[in-house]
């Protein structure tokens, strides 16, 4: 019998370590390490083996499995549920103890430690689609043989594009500036400073802290355009019910001015068009008048076919121009009428309102995920310390191996003076540059974060 069978017949009757094997045999730890040294165990020693464990009656052990250490491996890999069932007693006070420290501190962060938010909505009626703003003009005039689109245009005072005007820069940076009330600092504050938490107000200079203003708005803005009815929703997330409430406000005011803004600028290139096709048409229909009148002057009666058919040609000339300078003159009135008028483009349904609770922060959900991370950890945990519960004696030795190395190496990593001299010299190069750096948010000292 080689030593490693010996090895395993003591390993499965609970003894481990070489003292352990001797003080069994009635031996000295010396002879046993020579045993193993030779992988060779005495006759006389596998004899007081087998009549000290009834080997050969097969009493506790089988005979194969002792003499084959690999027999029987693939049950040992298999688990079972009564196995599970086992590891779960076994291990019941980390099953129960992790899950409980997962929901624990989950709701610690739900209740007292996360911020809760207010959200105030307002609905408003926004037409699916508008007609150009020359749709009747592009109609009579295409009669002429003058080709101008009648469909929806796309221009900025469009209601296709507000969601998109929501979002941009440009509509951002106009509300940013704002000025709203705000309970943590008990006074009125710009917008961006609220975002950034900051009581101070902001230099227009710093374009990269505006910039990030900019995102934290819009992650704040939420549009929601239905595509079966013109009904839409402006939500407005806030740290604060009375803040959200006057944000909205604020946002419904200002998407209001800038659709104007865009609508005036569309009408004005309208009327702006409008007056030079005006100039343009009367010129001609003087010109068509004027070679009218001189044929008429020159026949004053018409009796042959071919001064019959040219005197049509010059009256239809007439009537044609008489109708685009007509038409371009009606345009040209709705055009000013459509100027001076304030109407939005958007009708507000249902006014923003102060939120009397804050949104849902889903805490059943969360405690139930929370429970569920908790228990899969607490399984891994429980699996791992039966691992080394019952590892045998060469899991042991790796174990303790590789905890012996990493005793070792961090030990070596803070005496090694290599590593000391990097890192001394690594701040010493790295703190002129420190010490120049200014702080933008927050701030300590006046200058540090």
């Amino acid at each position: 019998m080689n030593f490693d069978k010996l090895e395993k017949i003591m390993e499965l009757n609970g003894i481990v370590s070489l003292a352990e094997i001797a003080r069994n045999l009635n031996t000295t730890p010396q002879a046993v390490s020579n045993w193993k040294a030779r992988n060779q165990v005495p006759n006389h020693v596998i004899l007081e083996v087998n009549e000290k464990f009834n080997l050969n009656k097969g009493i506790n052990y089988n005979k194969q499995q002792i003499l084959n250490p690999d027999y029987n491996t693939k049950e040992k890999d298999q688990i079972s549920i009564p196995d599970l069932l086992v590891i779960f007693a076994d291990q019941l006070k980390v099953i129960l103890i992790v899950p409980f420290i997962f929901v624990f501190f989950t709701l610690i962060n739900i209740k007292f430690i996360q911020i809760p938010m207010y959200s105030s909505t307002a609905t408003l009626v926004i037409p699916e689609k508008q007609t150009g703003s020359m749709g009747g003009f592009a109609g009579i005039a295409s009669q002429f043989g003058v080709n101008i689109q009648s469909g929806a245009q796309a221009d900025l005072s469009s209601p296709d594009i507000l969601p998109k005007l929501i979002y941009s820069k440009t509509f951002a940076d106009k509300i940013l500036y704002k000025r709203f009330y705000t309970d943590k600092y008990d006074k009125e504050l710009p917008l961006i400073s609220i975002i950034s938490d900051s009581d101070q107000d902001v230099d227009l200079n710093d374009l990269a802290f505006i910039s990030k203003g900019s995102k934290s708005f819009r992650k704040m803005v939420n549009f929601e355009d239905s595509n079966k009815d013109p009904i839409s929703s402006i939500t407005i997330t806030a740290s604060e019910p009375l803040l959200a409430q006057k944000l909205a406000e604020t946002v419904l005011e200002e998407l209001e001015k800038l659709n104007r803004y865009y609508k005036s600028k569309v009408v004005s290139e309208k009327i702006k068009f409008i007056d030079e096709r005006i100039s343009s048409v009367t010129n001609q229909l003087t010109a068509s008048e004027k070679r009218l009148k001189n044929f008429n002057e020159q026949n004053r009666q018409i009796s042959s076919p071919a001064l019959q058919l040219e005197q049509d040609r010059l009256l239809r000339d007439v009537e044609v121009q008489k109708g685009i300078y007509l038409t371009l003159k009606q345009q040209l009135e709705l055009a000013k009428i459509e100027e001076i008028q304030q109407a939005s483009i958007f009708q507000i349904l249902d006014e923003p309102r102060v939120p009397q609770a804050p949104i849902s922060d889903r805490m059943i959900l969360k405690v139930i995920l929370a429970g569920i991370l908790g228990f899969v950890f607490a399984v891994l945990i429980a699996f791992a310390r039966t691992f080394l519960k019952n590892a045998g004696i060469k899991e042991r030795k790796k174990i303790r191996k590789i905890r012996n190395l990493l005793n070792k190496k961090i030990n070596d990593l803070f005496k090694d003076p290599q590593v000391s001299g990097i890192m001394a010299f690594a701040l010493i190069v790295g703190l002129p540059y420190f010490l120049q750096h200014k702080s933008k948010n927050p701030t300590f000292f006046g200058l540090y974060s």
